[in-house]
């Protein structure tokens, strides 16, 4: 007889005895802990029950936990369990049904106890006990479901240590669930409090399985025969080490994809980016689930045409993006064109259009540069809008303020000299602080200017689907104060009381401003700026687009109530205030409304508080401004009484109510009111001023003459305007017969979609143009970029061109020409409309009517 045959003749049916081997003991909780930590990483970045992304991520949450924490802990403890002094033939085999059934039993569970902690957003205590003992249960289950599949022994259970094991696995499961979530939910989930909860939910399994290995007592019932032993024992030990390196890798991934996204965050808060805010109707907003928002590269550097040229809200530039951003749907159907046409331009990096070159290597900026940083723009946006599997036309509207980010620079390199000379001026006054004065020189130093610029596109959503599908995205929505300092330090945003920023955002309408109809009274105080970009106007500071306004009684004004304004005229306040208290003659009605206007100016000087305001003169014109719509198929206006006034440059508000913004930029947010016919008009601008560069580059290759034209009756419109004044040529229809061309010698290649639905009809509308003054002349000549030698040379006619309408103060409008006649023009026949290029001019609103009344009032 053998030693073998002893021992199985004395230990079959018998308790064996058990020693453990430390070093499988601390291998299994690495096991465990690399589980544990791959599942809290993959729920961390679960954002809804919904969407492809968040199922892939609930599986390999289950799959990692109960697959690797578990199931691989397991069998590696169990590796640790020596028997019967380490006699290879009778060492724990297993029976493979049984084994295979452990691994996928707590899968199964955790399935359930994830869909039932992570169901939300908000933590619901009812929700992660639910969980904690499912993942108790899962882990105490697949352990004695993992001990039934041992084919050579017969275990034995201690019922303490069943119970004792079972507690340590609910309680430390719902444990570090518990402490898991709400750190989720409360935005602190760093790194070291993740570790935390990952060393609390393996010493869950751990623990469980070690309590419960201490109550047990392995009865021999048959040795292994030949290697059967040693191969289920290999086999459990192979698909543990793949397992576990699932797992490491798992960790690996998630470590480099987030070092990436901060390095690339930080790289993009040096240059122009867009960020998108959307916000739900609790004032919510949505993030990664690493608290980051959702942003895209504009360009590398924004390009400065010279010192003193900064990207601010003042830039035609942004005011441009400002009104594209309300008009989508016009931008989507140019996108494929924008796109042909930065293929074709040099960049610094392969692949990306943001690389895209805007300043020569001699230091001089690209030709068209300003509709190249528009078209950047625009795919940035449309890259965001794919981002989040949304259409362009629901991305959201540009908020009208930009964000400066990145490594602060010296004044002397990002202010012109003018700028540091007026800060300096600005610290003997002590001024405040407040970093959105930088704009007027009224800061201590250059606080908040950094190396790159930050725009943000703001959307709200109501729409229980709409919120659905961002969060099936991958989005999170969550409480401002929460991911405020995430996305400042992430995004490196040098603005203060970014928090505060962000709730204006939240509560965003583009109704917020708007006068009620009827008639009011306001103060328009300019302010002369100290960059190039002319006058601030003083506005209301919540809103960021209303004038300081109190209201009359009155549903309109009527000829008497515009004759007593006639009559107080050019009075600053305090004398105006004496002569409508004076006021005592005449109908009741005249003296009720000397009253009412009293009234409203006392109460408009309070809410001011600031005697610089007291010069303020009443002006007797009387403008129309939007106001809330009656109906929501059209615009309405109101009218609108104001005090006028032109503050001094060093001028300091005392109100914290009010604040100055760019005077083109508040003319601009009037242009885009719901309903505006600006709105109409910028489309077609758009489409005009697009399709001009589109012409000139149609390909790689420079465009080649056309082939001769046969005219038969016109001929075809040249392009007028250079494509670096955003202007081109329009042609009308004259009734007459349509150009025949001759084959060109070169084509733009068929494949390229077509800007006007693949059709250009063109042709030529000669007319008759009035004789105007030199000057006139010389300035349409001047942006036609015409020789001075054949300036002014343009035919007289009878006809009127147009006339200025000095009772409104507006622009020159041109009156319909009848009479055709061609303009020579250098030797070339041109098409100039001229009723088109006076369109194309700076639209008149409102605006410019309280600044021509109130340059007006200070000549006077």
């Amino acid at each position: 007889m053998t030693a073998m045959d002893d021992i199985f003749a004395r230990y079959t049916g018998q308790t064996v005895p058990v020693s453990f081997n430390v070093g499988f003991v601390v291998l299994s909780y690495v096991v465990s802990l690399l589980g544990a930590g791959s599942t809290l990483e993959l729920i961390n970045r679960r954002t809804s029950l919904k969407g492809l992304y968040n199922h892939f991520l609930l599986v390999g949450a289950a799959v990692s936990m109960g697959g690797i924490a578990i199931w691989s802990m397991h069998f590696i403890a169990n590796r640790a369990i020596i028997l019967l002094d380490g006699e290879p033939e009778v060492q724990i085999a297993y029976s493979t049904g049984i084994t295979a059934a452990s691994f996928f039993v707590p899968i199964l569970v955790l399935l359930l106890a994830f869909v039932a902690v992570n169901a939300s957003n908000e933590i619901k205590w009812w929700r992660v006990v639910t969980s904690g003992f499912l993942s108790g249960g899962a882990i105490c289950g697949m352990h004695y479901l993992g001990d039934a599949a041992i084919s050579n022994y017969h275990c034995r259970y201690v019922t303490a240590n069943v119970v004792g094991a079972s507690v340590i696995a609910v309680t430390a499961s719902t444990v570090a669930l518990s402490l898991f979530f709400v750190f989720r939910a409360a935005w602190t989930n760093s790194w070291l409090r993740r570790c935390g909860c990952m060393v609390l939910l393996a010493g869950a399994v751990s623990g469980m399985h070690w309590c419960a290995s201490l109550g047990t007592q392995y009865v021999l019932l048959e040795s292994a025969v030949g290697d059967s032993d040693s191969g289920s024992r290999n086999t459990t030990t192979i698909v543990v080490i793949c397992l576990a390196a699932a797992a490491s890798v798992i960790l690996v991934i998630v470590s480099v994809l987030s070092a990436r996204t901060m390095r690339r965050y930080a790289t993009k808060a040096h240059q122009v980016s867009l960020a998108l805010a959307v916000f739900d109707r609790q004032g919510r907003i949505l993030v990664s689930p690493d608290g980051l928002l959702p942003s895209e590269k504009v360009a590398e550097t924004f390009p400065q045409r010279s010192h003193d040229d900064f990207f601010s809200t003042a830039h035609p530039l942004f005011h441009w993006m400002f009104r594209a951003s309300r008009s989508w749907s016009s931008i989507s159907t140019l996108l494929p064109w924008m796109m042909a046409h930065l293929d074709n331009l040099p960049r610094h990096n392969r692949g990306a259009r943001s690389g895209t070159r805007l300043i020569e290597e001699n230091g001089q900026l690209v030709e068209n540069y300003d509709i190249i940083f528009r078209e950047l723009f625009c795919l940035a946006s449309e890259s965001l809008a794919t981002r989040m599997s949304e259409n362009i036309q629901d991305l959201g509207k540009l908020w009208g303020e930009i964000f400066h980010t990145g490594i602060e620079t010296r004044p002397a390199i990002r202010m012109s000299e003018t700028f540091e000379v007026a800060t300096k001026a600005a610290r003997k006054q002590d001024v405040s602080k407040d970093p959105s004065q930088l704009e007027r020189g009224l800061a201590h130093k250059n606080e908040g200017y950094g190396r790159g610029s930050l725009m943000f596109l703001v959307r709200h959503v109501e729409s229980p689907n709409d919120i659905a599908r961002l969060e099936a995205a991958g989005y999170r929505f969550a409480d401002t104060h929460r991911v405020v300092e995430i996305i400042r330090s992430s995004m490196q945003i040098k603005t203060r009381r970014l928090e505060e920023k962000l709730r204006e955002m939240s509560g965003y309408s583009e109704l917020d401003g708007m006068l009620e109809p009827g008639v009011h009274v306001g103060v328009f105080a300019v302010r002369a700026r100290l960059d190039k970009y002319g006058f601030d106007v003083m506005v209301d500071s919540e809103t960021k687009n209303a004038l300081p306004t109190r209201k009359l009684p009155y549903r309109q004004l009527e000829q008497w109530q515009k004759d007593i304004l006639v009559q107080v005229e050019g009075l600053p306040i305090q004398t105006l205030l004496i002569r409508l208290a004076m006021i005592q003659e005449g109908s009741t009605r005249e003296v009720e409304f000397a009253s009412q206007l009293r009234t409203a100016i006392v109460k408009l000087r309070d809410d001011l508080d600031d005697s610089s305001l007291d010069s303020a003169v009443l002006s007797s014109k009387v403008v129309e401004v939007p106001c809330l719509p009656l109906d929501s198929a059209r615009s309405s206006t109101c009218s609108l009484i104001t005090l006028q006034l032109v503050l001094d440059i060093n001028t300091k508000l005392s109100a914290r109510k009010y604040d100055f913004i760019p005077l083109q930029f508040f003319k601009v947010q009037q242009m885009v009111r719901e309903n505006s016919p600006h709105q109409a008009a910028f489309s077609r601008a758009l489409h005009r001023e697009m399709s001009s560069v589109m012409t000139f580059y149609p390909s790689t290759q420079p465009p080649q003459r056309l082939g001769k034209r046969t005219m038969s009756s016109s001929s075809s419109t040249i392009n007028l305007y250079r494509p670096q004044d955003g202007l081109s040529g329009q042609s009308q229809s004259s009734g007459r017969t349509s150009p025949v061309y001759d084959e060109p010698e070169s084509t733009v290649p068929t494949n390229k979609p077509s800007l006007f639905g693949g059709i250009m009809v063109s042709q030529e509308i000669a007319i008759e143009v009035a004789e105007v003054k030199t000057e006139k002349t010389n300035h349409i000549a001047n942006r036609l970029n015409i020789p001075t030698k054949t300036k002014g040379i343009l035919r007289k006619s009878s006809q009127r061109l147009g006339s200025v309408d000095t009772t409104k103060g507006r622009q020159i409008e041109m009156g319909r020409v009848k009479t055709p006649t061609t303009a020579i023009l250098n030797g070339t026949n041109f098409d100039f409309n001229v009723e088109a290029f006076e369109k194309d001019q700076e639209v008149t609103t409102f605006v410019d009517d309280l600044f021509a009344s109130c340059v007006e009032s200070i000549r006077q």
